[in-house]
């Protein structure tokens, strides 16, 4: 008996200190929501390809293209999950990439907001 209240205590230290570590990795990562307006000319195979292509930037967790023929204007909105910065080696999205890949689909970036998601 006495070793087994001793075992359940050593299990309790255990449990409790994974729940602690995991609350506390969670709160090291950023989720961000990028949106993007956008003027140029996309067809219904190129939103794709372009979507693709946006959900293999690094952090990304999430790409959706919405756009309007019509008009031809577009936004994009992003989801990211980012390491909190702590140092200088650390990096965050790119959002210079992000913009280097809207001109290389020949579309002209307009306005970027940026809201932190919880």
């Amino acid at each position: 008996m006495k070793y087994a209240s001793k075992f359940f205590f050593i299990i309790l230290i255990l449990l409790s200190s994974k729940i602690f570590s995991q609350a506390k990795s969670d709160s090291n990562h950023l989720k961000k929501q990028y949106n993007y307006t956008f003027k140029g000319q996309l067809n219904s195979q190129s939103i794709l390809d372009l979507e693709n292509r946006l959900s293999s930037l690094v952090f990304v967790t999430m790409a959706k293209i919405k756009y309007k023929a019509d008009s031809q204007k577009g936004e994009l909105f992003l989801h990211t999950s980012e390491k909190a910065i702590s140092s200088e080696e650390d990096k965050g999205f790119d959002l210079i990439e992000l913009k280097k890949l809207l001109i290389s689909n020949n579309l002209e970036p307009i306005e970027l907001t940026v809201t932190s998601l919880k």
